[in-house]
């Protein structure tokens, strides 16, 4: 259900896209334990260097969505911050806490290159995520990601044909706080692009 509504807002932001918009469905694999979780992106354009942007994220006991106001100085150029809301179980209650957030983002690229990063903060703390990818040909994208709390490594995205999906993959690894000891996880994800 939550997937049908986060599509349906998303093709609806999309309909003048501009930088990057995409839904997907990933996987974080860690020590044994798959977590899910669903993102989505969508900018739209509103003038002609100003636009706005939607960021979704959804897993289990944990929600959140916030809208940017957008400024394109140049084609190659994206930067978006505005407010937005969260809601979670809490760990130590086990209840349901809503809180407001603040997101920020840019975004630089061409067809060939491109990065992206998304910052936020309040409520459940500071959060982001760097996603740099080089475009090799039609089928092929490699680069890096890095986002806290899961690590850091190289990303291999395969594009299926003839479609707007692509399936990657990032090895990740992180250091584990006040030790020297490396961790290795695993990102799986499928990305529909709008």
């Amino acid at each position: 259900m939550k997937m049908t509504m986060i599509m349906a807002a998303t093709t609806l932001l999309a309909r003048a896209a501009f930088g990057q918009s995409w839904v997907e469905e990933r996987t974080f694999v860690s020590d044994g334990q798959a977590t899910p979780r669903m993102d989505a992106l969508v900018s739209g354009s509103l003038a002609k260097k100003l636009g706005a942007t939607a960021w979704f994220q959804v897993q289990k006991n944990y929600s959140e969505t916030w809208l940017a106001a957008t400024y394109s100085p140049k084609s190659w150029l994206q930067l978006g911050i505005g407010p937005g809301m969260e809601q979670y179980v809490a760990s130590d209650t086990k209840k349901i806490k809503s809180s407001a957030r603040i997101g920020s983002f840019a975004w630089v690229g061409n067809k060939r290159n491109s990065a992206l990063f998304i910052a936020e903060d309040g409520g459940s703390g500071f959060w982001y995520k760097i996603e740099a990818l080089h475009t090799f040909n039609r089928f092929f994208d490699a680069g890096f990601i890095e986002e806290r709390y899961k690590g850091s490594g190289a990303e291999l995205r395969f594009k299926i044909p003839h479609t707007p999906l692509a399936v990657w993959v990032a090895p990740m690894f992180s250091r584990y706080p006040a030790s020297y000891r490396l961790h290795s996880s695993t990102l799986i994800g499928v990305r529909w692009s709008l």
